[in-house]
């Protein structure tokens, strides 16, 4: 079987997983039940079936909203991560105005596609700090601290770099293979240089329990042997075994779901439409044990909305009718706001080169072809800065000696070095190279919400971001672009051509504000809109991830962090899954 070959994967389709459903009737006995019903074959969603389904007793039913997407571009790392591309599955719908942003409406993304944001992210696997976790734990949450969610993060990984206690890397151990990317570029080669002369660490693992706060980290990427993408679907749901259990495992793909069937405060089924339109009507299947929610931060708290589940006054303004008063349902949203300052820099000394040049694009093709080290099978952002801003001196940007302040045993600040146009706007060709700082506001204050825009299911959310509603994440990304030029001043001083492209004008108070206002973007890590915690407190589940106030239902995904972690998700959403699995089976092996 060649490099990108796979078994035909067994996806079934909405009519063949769901009985016809009719609202004017009890439904039939012989409506189609499943122990379970994971709803969202995304990120988190291809990992908690597999691990459910891994009970041959048990029959688990997954309800994606988009397609199967395993095609030979969607495998090769750099062309997988092409936002502008025709075949990535993603969904961009504006947010509301960003007041802090002068109004700008910044696309939100949804991934639509069995494996979600793993199949289309730029595959970084970090899990964050241990003061993240802990701090879940400081709010309460006691069984989410590092120490409980390590043997998950374990669990889950097959590292092929790292032989340590906390890095799962035998084949006997999870199914994430990831490894550490590199720096193809002299560009990146020397902003690494000139973070470790300002004082930063340099990690050669940034998932180590003791990594510093400040720091400058080649990241590990989900990649395989074969430097082949690595998403929760390849990995946890590859077409293999879905044949192996397509007795009691059925993946049904371009199914939206539309409301979650409530009988007396217990979640019994899910209707569900097509997603394309392609077969009408409205299905109905039923769940004997739990249904849970696995559509990401953005898509959990709506259908809980479109069933009844959230704030009484906003569902009465959508004529639905409150099953569950629940305020929190999509408030807190939490995001990584990010910033990008480019310069223009040599053309081969970035991916444009690799775009603009023919010839070097085949080579590259040719190397990766091959099986030789390649940017095609790299991320575009294999290096990050992270730094505390209470660390960072004000004049200079170098980290001095300071005692701690409050939150810093984990970073507020990232700094992805990037080869090429960060900006959401790129032209379609360059005639220079460009290197972009992206910026990001690792411990945002600011908090966002997602409402309901309509009670058509099919209809996308309103999302405010809320970036920057609170003064302190202004003063943090403030510090984050001052290191960022302060980076940019030492590499040019040190003899390399690194020229203003997209910077701000000058270093003044107003000119800093403009251009920070006028170019925020989203990091596209959107959690918390479900967040663990009490309902007086705005919380949405418990510690076990149950729904308060419905029996049977659960959300497991990036919604129910109890904050944002201080880095990027994907790697903390599969240990949050695996950890809800295994509190799953306990549930189960309890009755």
């Amino acid at each position: 079987m060649g490099l990108f070959s796979r078994p035909t994967f067994p996806s079934i389709s909405v009519d063949q997983v769901g009985t016809a459903f009719d609202a004017s009737a009890k439904q039939a006995t012989e409506t189609k039940t499943y122990d379970y019903i994971v709803v969202g074959g995304g990120t988190a969603g291809c990992c908690l079936a597999s691990r459910l389904s891994e009970d041959p007793m048990v029959s688990v039913l997954v309800l994606e909203r988009g397609p199967l997407h395993d095609t030979m571009k969607s495998n090769i790392p750099l062309i997988s991560t092409d936002q502008t591309s025709k075949g990535t599955p993603l969904v961009k719908t504006p947010s509301e105005p960003v007041i802090a942003g002068r109004g700008q409406l910044i696309p939100f993304i949804q991934a639509e596609a069995l494996g979600g944001g793993s199949s289309a992210n730029a595959m970084l696997f970090t899990r964050g700090a241990v003061g993240d976790f802990n701090r879940w734990a400081e709010l309460g949450h006691t069984s989410w601290d590092y120490k409980s969610l390590e043997p998950y993060f374990i669990k889950s990984e097959k590292c092929l770099d790292e032989r340590t206690p906390w890095h799962g890397f035998s084949v006997c151990t999870g199914p994430m293979t990831n490894q550490l990317s590199y720096l193809p570029f002299k560009s990146q080669r020397l902003v690494q240089q000139a973070a470790i002369a300002m004082g930063y660490q340099n990690v050669t693992d940034f998932n180590s329990p003791d990594v510093p706060v400040d720091a400058c980290a080649i990241i590990n990427m989900a990649v395989d042997e074969s430097a082949r993408r690595v998403s929760t679907c390849t990995a946890y749901l590859p077409a293999s075994l879905v044949q192996a259990r397509r007795q009691r495992l059925k993946v049904c793909t371009k199914a939206v779901a539309i409301r979650i069937e409530l009988d007396e405060g217990v979640a019994v089924g899910v209707l569900f439409n097509s997603s394309d339109r392609s077969i009408p009507g409205t299905f109905y299947a039923r769940a004997r044990k739990e249904i849970v929610l696995c559509c990401g931060a953005l898509a959990s708290p709506q259908l809980l909305l479109l069933s009844g589940i959230g704030a009484k006054e906003h569902l009465s303004e959508h004529g639905i009718k409150c099953v569950v008063d629940l305020p929190g349902v999509g408030s807190h949203l939490q995001d990584h706001v990010g910033l990008p300052i480019m310069y223009e820099v040599p053309m081969v000394d970035t991916l444009h080169h690799g775009v603009n040049s023919i010839w070097k694009g085949l080579l590259e093709f040719g190397k990766y072809m091959l099986g030789y080290k390649s940017i095609f099978g790299n991320t575009p952002s294999p290096m990050s800065i992270f730094a505390h801003s209470t660390h960072i001196d004000d004049k200079t940007a170098a980290v001095p000696l300071s005692s701690p302040a409050e939150g810093a045993n984990r970073p507020d600040i990232e700094i992805m070095a990037i080869a090429y146009c960060a900006s959401g706007s790129i032209p379609e060709k360059f005639t220079t190279g460009v290197f972009s700082f992206l910026i990001g506001v690792l411990q945002p204050k600011s908090l966002g919400s997602v409402r309901l825009a309509s009670s058509d299911p099919y209809a996308r959310p309103k999302v405010d971001l809320g970036f920057l509603t609170n003064r302190d994440d202004y003063a943090v990304l403030l510090k984050g672009v001052k290191l960022s030029m302060r980076i940019a001043d030492w590499v040019t001083a040190n003899g390399y051509p690194m020229k203003h492209y997209d910077v701000p004008r000058s270093e003044s108070e107003s000119d800093l504000d403009e251009f920070i206002r006028s170019k925020l973007a989203t990091l596209y890590h959107y959690t918390s809109t479900c967040r663990m915690g009490r309902p007086e407190e705005g919380g949405v589940v418990g510690d076990d991830l149950k729904v308060h106030g419905v029996r049977g239902l659960r959300v497991c995904d990036a919604s129910v962090f109890p904050c944002i972690t201080s880095a990027h998700t994907m790697a903390p959403v599969i240990a949050v899954a695996e950890r809800c699995a295994d509190i799953m089976k306990q549930a189960d092996s309890n009755v």
